[in-house]
């Protein structure tokens, strides 16, 4: 009799999955020789203690069977060291590998984590303290699926999380989601600009719920794409406190702008701006954000000129005295923004508190166009109302948290 295939693939799993283990060890063993021994599906769980890098990952799981680095107590997570400038810490070059409740740095100048190849990796509440490179990077070669979960990046000298290659051909990183992490006291060397994350030229990437505080340059940038059919979302996220930039970058397009808040930077909250004059100031929608107190201009346009689809509808915005709130060029496509006042419009915003004020502006005077286009929920995952109110928070929601935020469920 002829066993059907699907019952041989399930036995199959089955038998993978039965031989998969968990090991556990200690700082005295060898951590690159017991990671390359793993086999698909299984777990290496690593006790309290510092492990030495640098180590290269090249043994792969399965889309079904990652193999799982992980802290054996997450309350004592163990740390993995390397303060040399020959090499990272950690090199993966391989595919469908889970990192979990580690800590990586400091470091000099080594990145934590650099993925030379691979897809499916992905990265869940770990530390990165004082990371003297980038602490992580995808730079290399062409990679989809990574994944930075709930993780910290406390202090970085440079760059958090550098995503693609500059030029968009030499590599893309696509399918990249970037949810519930804590960036903050991002520094740099003169020469560099020390982004908080950033997702290069033809790559993309789905960045939410994250708090980006205190960052050199940008708190987020993203470069768009060349291919209309790529486009990278930026969505409930709180990014404060850019020192020399703006809180959130579109330097191309197509990209949804939606639910975040921008506040308290230098070069504006949101800046489009046409980098390298590459013409990718298309398929942009900034929706439903609210931008507080930024020094030089609420949504701030440069180097743009000509017919631009940029769509800017029911953001909240406010901009310090004598600085413009609401680009003009943008006149044909703005729809519902509300120029905010001191005062005008939000319950306590220097104690981080934009919920609506009692009579405010914002509250049920958002605009509609095209249900496919609007988010369904706010900043908190509140249900938007019909019509909604502008800006990212629909309704009295208390202070916006300056550390890891709560999670919300992913409600358009």
């Amino acid at each position: 009799m002829t066993v059907p295939l699907f019952l041989v693939f399930n036995l199959l799993l089955l038998t993978t999955l039965a031989q998969a283990t968990t090991k556990e060890i200690g700082p005295e063993a060898s951590l690159c020789a017991e990671v390359n021994a793993l086999t698909p599906g299984s777990e290496l769980a690593l006790r309290p203690g510092d492990y030495n890098g640098p180590c290269t990952i090249r043994v792969s799981g399965t889309p079904e069977g990652p193999i799982v680095i992980r802290a054996k107590d997450p309350t004592a997570r163990p740390r993995v060291l390397y303060m040399g400038t020959r090499d990272n810490v950690l090199n993966i070059e391989a595919s469908d590998v889970t990192l979990r409740g580690l800590v990586f740095g400091p470091t000099v100048e080594a990145d934590a984590v650099k993925i030379k190849r691979g897809d499916r990796i992905v990265f869940e509440e770990c530390l990165f303290d004082r990371v003297g490179g980038v602490s992580i990077s995808a730079n290399t070669t062409s990679s989809r699926g990574i994944t930075v979960r709930r993780s910290e990046f406390a202090n970085p000298r440079t760059t958090a999380l550098y995503f693609g290659c500059h030029n968009g051909t030499q590599c893309v990183v696509t399918d990249t989601l970037i949810e519930g992490n804590y960036i903050h006291g991002v520094e740099a060397p003169e020469d560099e600009i020390g982004y908080g994350l950033q997702v290069k030229l033809n790559s993309t990437a789905v960045i939410r719920d994250n708090v980006i505080v205190d960052t050199k340059g940008p708190g987020i940038m993203v470069y768009g794409s060349t291919e209309l059919t790529r486009s990278s979302v930026i969505e409930r996220n709180a990014v404060l406190g850019s020192r020399t930039s703006a809180a959130i970058v579109a330097g191309g397009g197509p990209a949804i702008i939606r639910n975040n808040l921008a506040a308290g930077s230098w070069e504006g909250g949101i800046w489009i701006l046409d980098y390298q004059r590459r013409g990718l100031i298309r398929g942009i929608q900034i929706l439903h954000n609210t931008v507080y107190n930024n020094a030089r201009g609420g949504i701030v346009p440069t180097g743009l000129r000509g017919d631009l689809d940029v769509l800017l509808m029911n953001n909240a915005v406010h901009a310090p005295p004598g600085i413009p709130a609401l680009p003009k060029i943008f006149s044909a496509t703005r729809f519902g923004n509300v120029d905010c006042a001191p005062g005008a419009c939000f319950l306590q915003p220097e104690r981080f508190d934009f919920s609506p004020s009692a009579g405010s502006p914002l509250s049920g005077r958002g605009q509609v166009i095209g249900e496919a286009l609007m988010p369904k929920a706010d900043f908190f995952g509140n249900p938007r109302g019909t019509p909604p109110t502008v800006g990212a928070f629909e309704k009295g929601a208390g202070v916006v948290p300056l550390g890891f935020k709560p999670t919300v469920a992913p409600n358009r």
